[in-house]
């Protein structure tokens, strides 16, 4: 039984680590997105290119997804299903999804977790401005006659928020790099004690099995030379209740 917990354990514990990494993916695969849909943008300002502004929009697809998933999970009871539908649309690894919801699941009263979505949804929030500076630039591009100064005025907007994201995406990456290293030790520490625990009993257990079975066998000579010596006042203990506590009484009698 002491294996097969220390062996859940480890599972477990790859399990959440694989998760925690997976999480980590997600937040690069997040943030080159922002950063590509930034660019498009801002060539778009540039060019006019009606292409440009689709761009832009596609690489918004990623955190709108993660904004689903987000959402989904910040509810009472969520559905798994939307919520890893969220994390597919964030082009997140399929074999991740699961384990990535899990986590959030089970550990969404983990200070290192609730740090990292609390950070999550201010960079959610804080991205979800480039869409509404996207609509007014392609709007402004789209007329007649654009207008050059009004167009950097709206790109004149993109810097801070930028610059704001990549704080955050930073942040976010520190907090469960934190929150992964201490799991890494608490984990190591939880092996520990029950490789100890584990050896530990079977020491223990050796040791009596081994003193019942040599008490046998000192009760089986103790009477055996007995009798061989036409000596039969000393009565028959028993040590145990295996082979030799079983069969002693009968080799005597």
């Amino acid at each position: 039984m002491l294996i097969a917990i220390e062996l859940f354990t480890l599972w477990f514990s790859l399990d959440t680590l694989s998760s925690v990494r997976a999480f980590v993916a997600g937040e690069g695969l997040w943030s080159k997105a922002e950063k590509d849909a930034i660019y498009h943008l801002e060539k778009y300002a540039r060019t006019y290119n009606a292409g440009d502004y689709k761009k832009f929009q596609e690489f918004m697809k990623v955190p709108m997804g993660d904004h689903k998933t987000l959402e989904e999970l910040m509810k009472k009871n969520p559905d798994t299903n939307i919520a890893r539908q969220g994390f597919l649309e964030g082009r997140n690894y399929p074999d991740d999804v699961d384990g990535m919801v899990q986590l959030f699941s089970r550990f969404h009263n983990f200070y290192y977790i609730q740090k990292a979505v609390f950070v999550w949804r201010k960079a959610d929030s804080t991205i979800a401005l480039l869409t509404p500076i996207g609509i007014r630039l392609n709007q402004e591009i789209s007329k007649p006659l654009p207008s050059a100064e009004r167009v950097d005025e709206i790109m004149s907007e993109i810097d801070p928020i930028n610059q704001k994201l990549t704080f955050l995406e930073d942040k976010f990456s520190y907090t469960l790099g934190e929150g992964s290293r201490w799991m890494e030790n608490m984990i190591l520490k939880v092996l520990f004690l029950i490789v100890l625990t584990v050896e530990l009993t079977g020491l223990i257990l050796t040791i009596s099995v081994s003193i019942g079975i040599t008490k046998g066998i000192d009760a089986i000579m103790s009477i055996s030379s007995n009798v061989s010596k036409a000596d039969f006042s000393d009565k028959v203990k028993i040590y145990s209740k295996d082979e030799i506590g079983v069969w002693l009484p009968l080799l005597i009698k």
